[in-house]
């Protein structure tokens, strides 16, 4: 994971408020040159709740009104995805409907431009996501999308146990398990991290595929990301 990353990490950990982890995590996508922002939890291909968001005046009450998540590609996706997409992405591969169509050039007339979104998959079917766009027509970076992912994950973490108030979770990983975090940590490959420390890269695939259940998490950066808050591996 790239220095900025470990950065928002170290900086969530002494936070102590939804407003302040909130007010960091914006601070950080802005860097990235994200001018809006949301975080919403989806159900059943429909949004059931946005707990905040930061969008142009006047955006999210045309969605709300005019009832876009039942049209918007994002959200029918959300539910299957589990990797951070970009809605250009998605849309050059959906054969999009006419009311599709005018509902994203409804949304760039409103401010709301090229975007990427993170899926993230609690328990049972429930999912959150936040969303990151632009106000103005050019396409997004493709470089950051691997530090926006780690970001918006470890905002995600540290809200889900600011919420519950809950100490860090005592976990059992074997040394190898814990190893193999850590050169995934640094971006290494399955194949490298085989080179690293002398086994097969199918031996690596069961230690980091061991980690990520034990952890609860739904990929590799996910794991490290929750192995580094609850103490596993280091910055």
């Amino acid at each position: 994971m790239v220095a900025n990353v470990d950065d928002f990490i170290a900086a969530t950990f002494s936070i102590a408020s939804d407003t302040e982890l909130l007010h960091l995590f914006l601070k950080a996508v802005e860097a990235e040159g994200y001018q809006n922002a949301v975080f919403a939890k989806a159900r059943n291909n429909r949004l059931e709740s946005i707990p905040w968001d930061r969008f142009p005046t006047g955006y999210l009450d045309t969605y709300r009104e005019r009832q876009w998540d039942r049209i918007d590609p994002v959200v029918q996706q959300i539910q299957h995805a589990r990797r951070p997409f970009s809605w250009d992405d998605l849309c050059a591969r959906t054969n999009l409907d006419r009311k599709q169509k005018i509902f994203l050039q409804e949304c760039k007339e409103l401010g709301v431009h090229s975007g990427v979104t993170i899926p993230l998959h609690g328990p049972g079917t429930d999912v959150d996501l936040i969303s990151l766009s632009l106000r103005d027509q050019r396409r997004p970076t493709p470089d950051t999308l691997g530090r926006i992912y780690g970001i918006a994950v470890q905002y995600w973490l540290k809200l889900g146990g600011l919420q519950a108030k809950s100490e860090p979770r005592v976990l059992h990983l074997t040394g190898r398990e814990v190893e193999c975090l850590r050169w995934c940590k640094e971006g290494k490959t399955n194949w490298e991290i085989g080179e690293i420390i002398a086994t097969s890269e199918k031996t690596v695939e069961f230690h980091l595929s061991n980690a990520i259940r034990k952890l609860g998490a739904c990929n590799r950066i996910t794991a490290v990301v929750m192995a580094i808050q609850n103490g596993v591996i280091s910055l």
